[in-house]
């Protein structure tokens, strides 16, 4: 498989997925969206790929969307906002989005959280079944602070890992928390030194990697069956892309792009 915008290497049993724009900070590209996913598909149905391991090139994980397309989608560039979608006569298919893709994957997946994990890119943190973060990782729900509403799963994960109220600050705040905070919400697992990430995860990889996969592919179902029905992920994809839909439309919107390519604090004006 051609892979633009990614990196992908095996560590015997282990699969290691690289997110490879880190002049961009590993903003989400179509082309790493749907790579990542065509991997993990692939990977799936590779019975000597015994887990897999997420992580990001350069100072970042993942930092969301790229600014450029939220400013053609809502006119901040000052041309005439893109065109609305016209609404799917279906919902959501469960293979579109990673929330269903990895949960369908009966192999683990660990994300190695290397930094900043903003945004859409913080939903994309959080779904691996198990992340390990650097002590240099940082998490925040940055797109209220742009005149926007969460993305990328974080409406439908976040409250479940660190319940409503928390989860509500974050998104209403957009307020960053470290690393340690992240251990102590129970975002992460563990944390360990920035140098030692990788070695670290992939450790910890292999002792997953020498159990029983049967029995190891059961437990995921059974967890992701109780705790994240697919009905639930796809009513909630569902719900984010018809409020994608409004919020693309508003003046904050706009306002909220064009002061973050600004380097400004926008102003909101409530409509």
């Amino acid at each position: 498989m051609e892979l633009e915008d990614l990196l992908f290497e095996r560590d015997g049993d282990v699969a290691v997925i690289t997110l490879n724009r880190p002049d961009r900070m590993n903003a989400m590209s179509g082309a790493m969206t749907t790579g990542m996913l065509n991997l993990v598909r692939e990977m799936r149905d590779d019975d000597s790929v015994k887990v897999i391991v997420l992580t990001g090139a350069g100072r970042a994980f993942c930092t969301g969307a790229d600014v450029g397309g939220l400013a053609a989608r809502t006119g901040a560039d000052g041309a005439p906002p893109t065109p609305a979608p016209a609404p799917p006569v279906r919902l959501p298919h469960p293979e579109d989005g990673a929330q269903i893709v990895f949960a369908q994957c009966d192999k683990p997946i660990i994300g190695a959280i290397n930094g900043f994990a903003v945004g859409a890119g913080f939903g994309l943190a959080l779904t691996p079944d198990i992340r390990i973060a650097s002590s240099a990782a940082k998490f925040a729900v940055v797109q209220t602070k742009r005149g926007r509403r969460p993305d990328g799963g974080l409406n439908y994960r976040l409250p479940r890992i660190v319940g409503v109220q928390k989860a509500l600050e974050m998104m209403w705040t957009g307020d960053m928390i470290d690393a340690e905070e992240a251990l102590r919400l129970g975002l992460v697992l563990r944390v360990v030194p920035h140098e030692d990430l990788m070695k670290e995860t992939l450790a910890f990889a292999h002792k997953i990697a020498a159990g029983p996969s049967i029995a190891q592919a059961l437990a995921k179902r059974m967890v992701y069956k109780t705790m994240f029905p697919e009905a639930d992920h796809i009513a909630a994809a569902e719900m984010e892309y018809y409020t994608g839909l409004v919020i693309d439309r508003t003046e904050d919107a706009k306002e909220g792009v064009r002061a973050f390519m600004e380097k400004r604090e926008p102003v909101f004006k409530g409509r």
